[in-house]
């Protein structure tokens, strides 16, 4: 090193020119020496390159020598360059600044090369109390959370969270990632049930108060059952549970509305019950009215016995704190309100069936087609019938062969069905209700596809009988014919992976 800047000194070239010298693969000494784990040499460059040891200008190209050095296993040279990044900086573990900062970077390779390196550093906490998991949590770095999530299960570390401590889960549904909530949910399952924050409200509570439907489903969805219940009627700070304040803010969200576990006589503090929260301010807003007209609607379900008891009892509580005035002058709005809304509703269903009857006329001809097709098979024997004066006059030449078994079983299925899916048709033609149309629509559509297949293996067992004689024709026109189950399979396989991505979009969206 003496020599070197010596030698740099003679032929007046600044001695940062000899650290940031490169080879044919753009290689600096510094990176040559973590290569090859050259950890006195590594030592000596970070002392005396004026990058490194004056201005700090270099330190951010350790962030790649220490993903490389971890990639190799030199948790030495690791060491040593985390030092040198965090000289300077108050941290108390090698390393754990590197972490955070790379977290708040959504630098996803030095992570994990950090986590490599040293698990403990997914323990570590900072002065606010918060690990690597709330950092990952607050900045919606989903990519991370798992490695981390098993670095600390992997050094058998437990998490003590106090009142003062917010759970990584409720800072994410504090800011609204639902995306991180379900993978937290998921990964953490103990924490759906006990995570709170200083207002005693859980994710559900939160997710209602931000009025995000869409996570406010997704906890329902990917909340562990065992947690289900305890969440949806714990009471926050002003014993209101999660629907009270779905209720009081308007948040129309069917699912909890109408969960099974949710309790619709829980009370507050005010000694007032979900359903009263209808008339906690004196106009209504937001989806208040969807809600109420969703609540009527179930009352007038006569097999929704739970809905009569709860009329019953709330007619029985003379204790109720709405005065009746200002629930009278709140039902008047609300009824103009829903009003209009079952006329927008009418509407929608008008449309909506327009579209399935314009979808179904084309289908029903499909339909009609396969049912003359199959019918006119089932008659039009393959081969032909035995001549009159023969021993079995009448009866099939063919009707020996095994394939003329499948041919007969394929064609009469593909008859039945088709038969079916075009009196499923007729029978969505009496209903009005544009859920149950798509129903009988759906379930035509599935046997239609059913009864195309069961024509075409109709088709090849034929050819098959006819063409016995010359197997390797009649095998030939069968691997034709087989094109159409391969096409089958991969367009089904496609509409799955469709319909599984775009529900990840929705939920990466929000």
């Amino acid at each position: 090193m003496e020599s070197a800047k010596r030698s740099s000194a003679l032929k007046k070239v600044p001695i940062e020119a000899l650290f940031n010298k490169t080879d044919h693969e753009n290689r600096t000494l510094l990176s040559l020496a973590v290569l090859k784990n050259h950890l006195d040499v590594v030592k000596l460059i970070l002392e005396e390159d004026p990058a490194f040891r004056v201005t700090g200008s270099k330190n951010s190209d350790l962030k790649s020598l220490i993903s490389l050095a971890s990639r190799e296993g030199y948790n030495n040279v690791v060491k040593t360059l985390c030092e040198k990044y965090e000289s300077g900086k108050k941290t108390v573990h090698t390393g754990h600044f590197l972490l955070l900062e790379a977290i708040k970077g959504r630098d996803k390779e030095l992570v994990y090369a950090l986590l490599k390196y040293d698990e403990h550093l997914a323990t570590h906490e900072t002065y606010a109390k918060w690990t690597a998991l709330h950092y990952a949590a607050f900045y919606n770095f989903d990519r991370i959370i798992d490695a981390i999530v098993k670095a600390q299960e992997n050094v058998y570390w437990k998490p003590m969270y106090g009142a003062k401590v917010e759970t990584p889960l409720i800072l994410a549904a504090n800011r609204g990632y639902t995306s991180t909530v379900i993978l937290l949910m998921e990964l953490l399952p103990a924490l759906s049930c006990v995570a709170v924050n200083h207002k005693l409200q859980n994710i559900l509570h939160i997710a209602v108060v931000q009025s995000n439907k869409v996570m406010i489903q997704s906890i329902l969805a990917y909340c562990p059952k065992s947690c289900t219940n305890q969440i949806l009627n714990a009471k926050d700070e002003n014993g209101n549970t999660p629907l009270h304040l779905l209720i009081s803010q308007g948040c129309f969200v069917k699912e909890l509305i109408k969960h099974k576990g949710v309790d619709f006589l829980a009370k507050n503090h005010e000694k007032w019950i979900p359903l009263d929260m209808l008339y906690f301010q004196n106009e209504v807003i937001a989806d208040q009215a969807e809600i109420k007209k969703l609540l009527d609607d179930t009352q007038a379900t006569e097999h929704q016995k739970f809905w009569h008891i709860i009329t019953k009892r709330r007619s029985n509580n003379p204790t109720s704190l709405v005065p009746s005035s200002t629930r009278w002058l709140k039902d008047v709005e609300f009824r103009t309100r829903i009003k209009e809304l079952r006329k927008k509703e009418i509407k929608e269903m008008k449309d909506e069936l327009e579209r399935y009857r314009g979808r179904t006329t084309t289908q029903i001809v499909v339909t009609a087609l396969i049912t003359t097709v199959t019918f006119t098979v089932g008659f039009a024997m393959p081969g032909g019938y035995h001549q009159s004066g023969e021993p079995e006059e009448g009866l099939v030449l063919l009707s020996k062969k095994k394939a003329f078994n499948i041919f007969m079983v394929s064609d009469a299925l593909a008859l039945a069905l088709s038969v079916t899916s075009l009196f499923i048709y007729f029978m969505s033609s009496m209903y009005d209700n544009p859920k149950q149309v798509w129903k009988f629509d759906a379930a035509s559509t599935m046997l239609n596809i059913v009864s195309v297949m069961a024509m075409i293996l109709t088709f090849i067992a034929g050819i098959y009988v006819v063409l016995s004689h010359s197997p390797g024709l009649a095998l030939a026109v069968c691997i034709i014919c087989s094109i159409f189950f391969i096409s089958i399979t991969v367009l089904v396989i496609k509409m799955m992976c469709d319909c599984m991505i775009s529900k990840k979009m929705k939920v990466s969206e929000c």
